[in-house]
């Protein structure tokens, strides 16, 4: 039996720091059917995590063509600036968890507080995110 073995040299590589978590504050914004959009607003230099808690929400984001529909276990990220537009999507009432914070090189993001219950669900739509929003997912 003929079995391969391959030796790679140790890569040079710059030491690395372990990722520090970051302290959060998730807010909980109710979202009952039928009340006007609520608007959220981040700076520049921030960072908008939002996760679907309960129900399914309607989202958009000033500027951008795209509106988002998520049902809960979902969530998005967007890099401020940014205006964002959200309420209950349908007849039955809603919930989002949101938090902002200043991108900090090398620190871990911690899941959103209903993701230790529920399974990281994925955003509805083909292709590649638009500019501004980081991440879907």
């Amino acid at each position: 039996m003929n079995s391969l073995h391959h030796t790679n040299p140790p890569s040079p590589a710059a030491p690395t720091r372990p990722a520090a978590p970051l302290t959060l504050q998730w807010k909980r914004q109710p979202l009952p059917p039928l009340q006007a959009v609520q608007v959220l607003d981040f700076r520049a230099g921030e960072i908008a995590l939002l996760e679907v808690e309960q129900g399914r929400i309607w989202l958009t984001c000033d500027g951008l063509l795209e509106d988002y529909f998520l049902e809960a276990g979902q969530r998005l990220s967007f890099a401020g600036p940014v205006r964002l537009r959200v309420s209950a999507d349908g007849q039955r009432p809603a919930r989002l968890s949101w938090a902002r914070h200043h991108a900090v090189p090398g620190a871990a993001y911690p899941p959103a507080p209903a993701a230790a219950q529920q399974p990281k669900a994925k955003a509805p739509g083909p292709g590649t995110p638009p500019q501004g929003v980081i991440s879907a997912a």
